[in-house]
């Protein structure tokens, strides 16, 4: 139509069509080395985590490895048979479907960004369904096991203490370890009862304290004094307490108390503090807020997980059997 003006579409200076010599596909198309280094460069132009490129990095590279013992050596060449084949090679390795589903997020992210792109021809992952993983009991400490583990640590020694308000710290607030590792001491909001922590995704979030740990946190403070960072929780030469340091020493605690029959880590800690919370009647959207998630899903997993617990509850509180109560 004349008179009207349009804007130019800038066209993809990608050839991957399916019959075509490998000399005219790009080298995306054909190379998963060159493929790998594109996408983790777009991730960094959309500012993702060290930790998420890592993650990429990691399954990225097994997907490399186990498409060629399919024969499959290139990029386009993937088809949603070659990934099916994938997933059932991993479940004979007696991988769990969590795992696998964790393996199929980055793969799947990789080819809709090849898609997209124009670098394969067909997405794969249009045919590939997400797995329908099997619900498993979230483990959990006892109250008896959470005083063991509390009364573990020598409270006399620097380390100790801080090892004490640490593990306080994990299942007052329900915290991942790597936002423990991460916490500054001006993010701390001391009238309010509420520390500032950087969840997945770098998004911050507060979540809040109560009176015990507000006092073993400045007790704490007190003995680790001054230094040139902010980072709270320190090692005894004052460098920052790295993620793997706080693992391993609640896992010589969780020996040292005689732990059996649940994994002693910060995360136990944090599906602890949930069922208590949850146990205590606390609401779903609150826990959601603290726990930093994005979605109810996982607070409906505690809740659905530990319903047997609820119903003891229910008998004390059955709208109901209370109707005439006064």
């Amino acid at each position: 139509m004349s008179g009207i003006k349009r804007n130019p579409v800038r066209r993809k200076n990608t050839v991957a069509v399916s019959g075509y010599d490998a000399t005219q596909l790009a080298g995306e198309s054909v190379d998963f080395d060159v493929a790998e280094a594109t996408f983790i460069r777009n991730c960094k132009i959309r500012n993702l985590t060290g930790d998420t490129i890592t993650y990429y990095r990691d399954v990225l590279s097994m997907l490399k490895r186990m498409v060629a013992v399919q024969g499959v050596e290139r990029p386009i060449d993937v088809t949603h048979d070659t990934i099916h084949d994938c997933v059932l090679a991993k479940r004979e390795e007696g991988v769990v479907d969590a795992t696998v589903d964790k393996y199929l997020r980055g793969w799947r992210a990789y080819f809709n960004f090849m898609a997209a792109e124009g670098y394969v021809t067909t997405n794969p992952f249009d045919r590939v369904e997400k797995i329908k993983s099997e619900r498993r009991i979230i483990e959990t400490f006892s109250k008896t096991q959470l005083r063991s583990l509390l009364e573990a640590p020598k409270k006399n020694t620097f380390t100790g203490y801080r090892n004490y308000v640490l593990m306080l710290t994990f299942l007052d607030t329900m915290i991942r370890v790597s936002e423990a590792e991460g916490i500054l001491i001006p993010n701390i909001n001391w009238r309010e009862r509420k520390i500032k922590v950087y969840g997945k995704g770098r998004k911050e979030r507060y979540v809040p304290f109560q009176k015990t740990l507000e006092r073993h946190l400045k007790e704490y403070i007190e003995i680790r004094g001054y230094l040139d960072h902010d980072f709270l929780f320190v090692n005894i030469d004052n460098t920052p307490m790295k993620t793997r340091t706080m693992q391993e020493s609640i896992q010589e605690y969780g020996i040292a108390a005689g732990i059996k029959g649940v994994r002693v880590s910060p995360h136990t800690f944090r599906h602890t503090g949930a069922k208590m919370f949850v146990m205590d009647e606390g609401d779903p959207l609150s826990l959601q807020k603290i726990l930093g998630h994005a979605t109810l899903d996982m607070v409906r997993t505690y809740v659905s997980l530990f319903a047997s617990d609820i119903s003891t509850k229910h008998d004390r509180h059955s709208p109901l059997e209370n109707l005439y109560v006064d």
